[in-house]
């Protein structure tokens, strides 16, 4: 457990730097791919937020990866490596939502034995760390007493063995977790990058945590949330926060669009989300493309994520990556240098390139492609290779705010690139 804590302690002690606006400020965020444009003719210029622009398609490390992944154990590990494979693990657990990293230093009852982060108690937040064995069984609230007794004979937890003790060598394994029960929105949200770690051990209230005053989650309002996530993340140039399956939470427009205006770490929000779409008997609350393209219409900075959740099923990130470092992958997803999948990564995009007012699309195999903008959608016939013309205006500036392309193929591949932007 120390050696853990001082890990954590070392990553992301004071003094980071940190990327973006202040929280709270407005902002239509732009990437690193953000440049100035003269207008055809000599007119107006105009700027452009393209996250692949600076992308070697030629050289680059294409490498699959998920925002929202749990991995509880060493099959589910084995599965997502050998039979979805990811190769960029970004693992999202809960109960508590705390980082499985380094992935070899987590053990079984880690957390029920000892909780090294802190938590909301009473409404107030405790620095920890909380002993459970001690606070349930022997401190001066102890309530061991009040459990049932097949409950009661599972104390005291004793901490077990690591999780994860064939941990392939061709991975890597990134911070993250899934945070949820925030005072103020319905909201769960995972954070990339971030060693910001919320909750408890205790799922369902099991020993009764939560009726003495703990909360199980993060007990906070997600602006105090988020702050300290990002105040938490390894890279300053990296990582970020995704807004979780938003119609299967209830968001609501204004919510989310409060989140992204909140900084331009809040990278976007969970377009599909498999576990929604195949697991809850609704499909459509585990769809957000309709949301997708109404927050982008506001000029807005929103990237989209395709992630499987609990299932091993559909729903990935394909990164693209000049190597494969953990530095890069999470650069990768700040930046937006990545698409979206549905099943496997068989279809890919092999060029995203914008010149003047073309938007050219290559892919490495046939597939229907089609452009979505503000203004509508836009079939643009069977690739490999396709060419989106940008409407422009009398003064040579472009008629839309935002385009990004979808393609699929006969097999039932999918891709979605993430949005180019334009402003004028």
């Amino acid at each position: 457990m120390e050696t853990r804590r001082n890990f954590i302690r070392k990553m992301t002690g004071g003094g980071a730097l940190l990327a973006g606006l202040r929280p709270g400020t407005r902002t239509t965020a732009l990437s690193e791919g953000t440049s100035e444009a003269a207008a055809i003719g000599g007119g107006a210029s105009y700027r452009v937020d393209n996250p692949y622009e600076g992308v070697q398609w030629n050289s680059c490390r294409y490498v699959l990866s998920a925002t929202h992944v749990h991995v509880e154990n060493q099959e589910k590990l084995d599965k997502y490596y050998q039979h979805f494979g990811l190769r960029h693990f970004p693992i999202s657990n809960y109960y508590p939502s705390a980082p499985t990293y380094p992935i070899g230093s987590i053990r079984l009852n880690q957390y029920a034995v000892e909780q090294d982060f802190p938590g909301v108690v009473d409404g107030k937040l405790e620095s920890g760390p909380f002993r459970w064995n001690d606070i349930i069984e022997k401190g001066p609230k102890a309530w061991a007493d009040e459990l049932p007794a097949d409950v009661k004979a599972r104390l005291p937890f004793q901490l077990g063995e690591p999780i994860f003790k064939n941990v392939p060598g061709d991975i890597i394994v990134s911070p993250n977790a899934e945070h949820h029960s925030f005072t103020n929105a319905p909201l769960h949200a995972c954070a990339p990058g971030s060693m910001y770690a919320s909750g408890n051990f205790d799922v369902h209230d099991v020993f009764h945590t939560k009726e003495h005053g703990y909360a199980m989650g993060t007990g906070l309002n997600w602006e105090d949330a988020f702050r300290r996530m990002l105040d938490k993340l390894l890279f300053a140039d990296g990582g970020g926060i995704t807004i979780n399956h938003p119609l299967w939470s209830g968001l609501t427009f204004e919510q989310v669009v409060r989140m992204l205006d909140f900084d331009n770490r809040v990278l976007g929000i969970e377009v599909y989300n498999d576990t929604c779409v195949t697991g809850y008997g609704d499909p459509y609350r585990g769809w957000a493309h309709q949301l997708w393209d109404q927050v982008l219409g506001t000029g807005r900075r929103c990237l989209g994520f395709f992630v499987p959740d609990h299932t091993i099923g559909r729903g990935k990130s394909m990164l693209l990556v000049p190597e494969f470092t953990e530095h890069e992958c999470l650069r990768a997803y700040r930046k937006g240098a990545f698409f979206g999948v549905l099943d496997g990564s068989g279809l890919r995009f092999t060029h995203i390139g914008l010149t003047s007012d073309e938007l050219r699309v290559s892919l490495n195999n046939r597939a229907a492609v089609r452009a979505i903008t503000d203004k509508g959608i836009t079939h643009l016939g069977s690739g490999p290779e396709v060419v989106f013309k940008i409407p422009m205006g009398a003064d040579g500036t472009p008629q839309i705010r935002y385009v990004r392309v979808e393609a699929n193929d006969d097999s039932s591949e999918q891709l979605f690139s993430q949005p180019i932007r334009f402003f004028v």
